[in-house]
Protein backbone atom coordinates (compact mmCIF):
# COMPACT_ATOMS: atom_id res chain seq x y z
CA UNK A 1 0.00 0.00 0.00
CA UNK A 2 1.57 3.22 -0.77
CA UNK A 3 0.87 6.62 1.02
CA UNK A 4 1.83 10.03 0.35
CA UNK A 5 4.58 12.07 2.55
CA UNK A 6 3.53 15.13 3.83
CA UNK A 7 4.93 18.11 2.56
CA UNK A 8 7.35 18.61 5.16
CA UNK A 9 8.66 15.37 5.28
CA UNK A 10 9.44 14.90 1.40
CA UNK A 11 11.15 18.78 1.64
CA UNK A 12 13.41 17.45 4.41
CA UNK A 13 14.36 13.96 2.26
CA UNK A 14 15.05 16.46 -0.67
CA UNK A 15 17.01 18.75 1.39
CA UNK A 16 19.07 15.78 2.94
CA UNK A 17 19.73 13.87 -0.67
CA UNK A 18 20.77 17.70 -2.07
CA UNK A 19 23.52 18.03 1.11
CA UNK A 20 24.87 14.50 0.31
CA UNK A 21 25.33 15.06 -3.76
CA UNK A 22 26.65 18.15 -3.46
CA UNK A 23 29.81 18.17 -1.45
CA UNK A 24 30.86 15.35 -4.09
CA UNK A 25 30.24 17.60 -7.16
CA UNK A 26 31.86 20.85 -5.37
CA UNK A 27 34.81 18.49 -4.73
CA UNK A 28 34.70 17.10 -8.62
CA UNK A 29 35.03 20.76 -9.52
CA UNK A 30 37.45 21.96 -7.59
CA UNK A 31 40.88 21.97 -8.67
CA UNK A 32 43.50 18.87 -7.32
CA UNK A 33 45.08 20.78 -4.03
CA UNK A 34 48.07 18.32 -4.09
CA UNK A 35 48.32 19.33 -7.73
CA UNK A 36 51.90 21.61 -7.99
CA UNK A 37 52.11 24.68 -9.63
CA UNK A 38 54.52 25.07 -12.29
CA UNK A 39 58.08 26.94 -11.31
CA UNK A 40 59.12 29.88 -13.05
CA UNK A 41 62.62 30.04 -13.49
CA UNK A 42 64.38 33.52 -14.15
CA UNK A 43 67.46 33.20 -16.14
CA UNK A 44 69.85 36.21 -16.03
CA UNK A 45 72.50 36.76 -19.31
CA UNK A 46 75.38 38.81 -18.31
CA UNK A 47 77.83 39.96 -21.61
CA UNK A 48 81.54 41.88 -19.87
CA UNK A 49 84.10 41.75 -23.00
CA UNK A 50 86.51 42.51 -20.65
CA UNK A 51 85.54 39.52 -17.97
CA UNK A 52 87.04 35.95 -18.43
CA UNK A 53 84.42 34.21 -19.03
CA UNK A 54 82.82 37.05 -20.81
CA UNK A 55 79.44 34.94 -20.59
CA UNK A 56 77.36 34.44 -17.27
CA UNK A 57 74.53 33.27 -16.04
CA UNK A 58 72.51 32.95 -12.99
CA UNK A 59 69.05 31.12 -12.54
CA UNK A 60 66.42 31.34 -9.61
CA UNK A 61 65.39 29.24 -8.41
CA UNK A 62 69.26 28.01 -8.13
CA UNK A 63 70.56 25.88 -10.55
CA UNK A 64 72.92 25.33 -13.30
CA UNK A 65 72.46 28.37 -15.88
CA UNK A 66 73.80 26.99 -18.33
CA UNK A 67 72.09 23.26 -18.35
CA UNK A 68 69.10 24.70 -16.97
CA UNK A 69 66.61 21.81 -15.06
CA UNK A 70 63.07 22.53 -15.87
CA UNK A 71 59.74 20.58 -16.02
CA UNK A 72 56.85 20.15 -18.25
CA UNK A 73 54.55 23.17 -17.70
CA UNK A 74 57.54 25.12 -15.65
CA UNK A 75 57.71 28.73 -17.01
CA UNK A 76 60.92 30.05 -18.56
CA UNK A 77 61.85 33.59 -18.26
CA UNK A 78 65.02 35.24 -19.28
CA UNK A 79 66.33 39.18 -18.94
CA UNK A 80 69.88 40.41 -20.42
CA UNK A 81 70.47 44.28 -19.58
CA UNK A 82 73.86 44.27 -21.49
CA UNK A 83 71.92 44.95 -25.07
CA UNK A 84 68.78 43.49 -26.78
CA UNK A 85 68.62 40.22 -27.04
CA UNK A 86 67.52 36.87 -28.44
CA UNK A 87 67.06 33.17 -27.19
CA UNK A 88 66.70 31.03 -30.40
CA UNK A 89 66.52 27.23 -30.15
CA UNK A 90 69.11 25.27 -32.49
CA UNK A 91 66.38 22.19 -33.87
CA UNK A 92 63.28 21.44 -31.61
CA UNK A 93 61.88 23.73 -28.82
CA UNK A 94 60.57 22.82 -25.45
CA UNK A 95 58.50 25.97 -25.64
CA UNK A 96 55.32 26.66 -26.41
CA UNK A 97 53.29 30.23 -26.67
CA UNK A 98 49.60 30.88 -25.31
CA UNK A 99 48.24 28.40 -27.87
CA UNK A 100 50.47 25.49 -27.47
CA UNK A 101 52.21 26.05 -30.57
CA UNK A 102 56.27 25.29 -30.62
CA UNK A 103 57.46 29.17 -29.87
CA UNK A 104 61.16 29.05 -31.70
CA UNK A 105 62.94 31.88 -30.08
CA UNK A 106 62.32 34.79 -27.39
CA UNK A 107 63.77 37.97 -27.37
CA UNK A 108 63.62 41.50 -25.78
CA UNK A 109 65.57 44.67 -25.02
CA UNK A 110 67.96 45.41 -23.24
CA UNK A 111 66.78 44.77 -19.43
CA UNK A 112 63.37 43.08 -20.48
CA UNK A 113 62.21 40.18 -19.79
CA UNK A 114 60.29 37.74 -21.60
CA UNK A 115 59.80 33.91 -21.69
CA UNK A 116 57.50 31.61 -22.42
CA UNK A 117 55.68 28.00 -21.04
CA UNK A 118 57.71 24.63 -21.13
CA UNK A 119 55.27 22.18 -23.45
CA UNK A 120 54.13 19.97 -21.02
CA UNK A 121 54.84 17.05 -24.38
CA UNK A 122 58.52 17.03 -23.79
CA UNK A 123 60.19 14.13 -22.30
CA UNK A 124 62.09 13.11 -19.28
CA UNK A 125 65.94 13.64 -20.25
CA UNK A 126 65.49 15.70 -23.24
CA UNK A 127 67.83 18.18 -23.96
CA UNK A 128 67.65 21.60 -25.82
CA UNK A 129 70.75 23.65 -27.28
CA UNK A 130 69.89 27.19 -27.61
CA UNK A 131 71.53 30.17 -28.77
CA UNK A 132 71.60 33.32 -26.89
CA UNK A 133 72.59 36.33 -28.96
CA UNK A 134 72.93 39.78 -27.57
CA UNK A 135 73.46 43.39 -29.56
CA UNK A 136 75.73 45.51 -27.70
CA UNK A 137 75.36 49.36 -26.73
CA UNK A 138 76.74 50.85 -29.87
CA UNK A 139 76.17 48.54 -32.63
CA UNK A 140 78.39 45.81 -34.25
CA UNK A 141 78.00 41.93 -34.59
CA UNK A 142 75.51 40.29 -31.70
CA UNK A 143 77.82 38.06 -29.46
CA UNK A 144 76.38 34.56 -29.07
CA UNK A 145 76.72 31.56 -26.64
CA UNK A 146 75.29 27.94 -27.08
CA UNK A 147 73.67 26.92 -23.10
CA UNK A 148 70.79 24.17 -23.04
CA UNK A 149 67.77 23.03 -21.34
CA UNK A 150 67.27 19.98 -19.83
CA UNK A 151 63.80 18.55 -18.60
CA UNK A 152 63.32 16.88 -15.49
CA UNK A 153 61.08 14.51 -14.35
Amino acid sequence: MITSLPPRSVSVLLTTLLLLVLPASVAASQPDSNAKAPTTHTITISYDVHANPQWDYTIVPANDAKKARVKKGDVIHWICSNGNWTVFFKGATPLVDGAGNPLPQVNGASGGTAGADVSKKVKKDDVFAYGVSVILPGGGAPVVDDPEIIIED
